[in-house]
């Protein structure tokens, strides 16, 4: 079977599920109801930021390839900042009184920092000139002539 996946549709729903997350820490919600879910999210968040890096590093030829980078490097950085406010926030779902929950955010917080930096890398690879072998009119003029 195969499959098309658009990776700029899968980042829109993780931003979209960010935008969700990042609400549910700033709104004073029931934490009996919410901080499991919400751990789960930032897990699940971590876990497909992974994988989409994984498919666009797998893959040079990636359309738009340069903007998928882009947008990836987005979404890590607004993924960091909201694993910094469930970390620090004082607010009703918060990790702050949690140690084993704190140990696993900032084992996340690497691994962001380390999927940033391979974007970056990514990034580099990609905006740099890739040398392509062309053919003058001439030469295939002449390699024309003995058909």
């Amino acid at each position: 079977m195969n499959k098309h996946i658009n990776l700029q549709d899968n980042i829109f729903i993780l931003n979209s599920r960010l935008k969700i997350l990042r609400n549910t820490l700033v709104l004073d919600a029931d934490p009996s109801l919410f901080f499991e879910k919400t751990l789960d999210d930032i897990i699940f968040l971590d876990h497909a930021l992974d994988t989409l890096l994984g498919q666009v590093r797998d893959n040079n030829r990636i359309f738009e390839r340069n903007e998928v980078l882009d947008y990836l490097n987005d979404l890590e950085w607004d993924f960091s900042q909201v694993l910094g406010e469930f970390s620090t926030s004082s607010g009703g779902i918060s990790a702050v009184s949690f140690p084993a929950v704190q140990d696993r955010l900032r084992s996340l917080q690497d691994r962001g920092a380390g999927r940033r930096k391979t974007i970056g890398e990514e990034q580099k690879s990609t905006s740099a000139p890739a040398i392509e072998h062309a053919v003058s009119s001439d030469e295939l003029n002449e390699l024309l002539k003995e058909l």
